[in-house]
């Protein structure tokens, strides 16, 4: 049997690196927490799709705005067809990671949600809801910038 001295080279260099490695352990990452989204405050409606074709050019839709209250009541101003017709309360279905924001118009005994995206373009914070108002064939998406806390 023939030793070849480069092999063992190369191997005792493979296990030399492998050995070498030390794995990067987090002393703290028991304390890392997830805050909850901050999604209170005055929203502008800025674009709207159905069915995936931009249709935000077609009338005055930055008119209408999204009042998410602190004290979880919502105002819907200058109003167009959306999710919910009148104001009430709003929720999201979880406070870290938000896939739903969830309406409960005054006086009704039901809640209607929407999905909920949560970005952030161009350096603003942006909300994303998706929906069906009433025609279920007709998927909306209606995308607001928050212009005041």
């Amino acid at each position: 049997m023939r030793i070849n001295i480069k092999n063992i080279f190369l191997f005792l260099l493979l296990i030399g690196t492998l050995g070498a490695c030390d794995t990067f352990k987090d002393e703290n990452s028991s304390d890392y927490v997830e805050l909850p989204k901050n999604i209170q405050g005055t929203w502008q409606l800025m674009e709207v799709t159905r069915n995936g074709i931009d249709i935000s050019q077609k009338m005055g839709f930055t008119n209408f705005h999204l009042l998410l209250n602190k004290d979880n009541t919502y105002v819907l101003e200058n109003y167009l067809p959306f999710v919910v017709r009148k104001n009430g309360v709003w929720k999201v279905d979880d406070p870290e990671y938000p896939h739903f924001l969830i309406f409960t118009e005054d006086d009704a005994s039901y809640n209607i949600s929407s999905a909920m995206k949560y970005p952030i373009a161009n350096g603003k914070r942006r909300i994303s809801l998706t929906f069906s108002t009433g025609c279920e064939s007709n998927v909306y998406t209606y995308v607001f910038d928050k212009i005041a806390d």
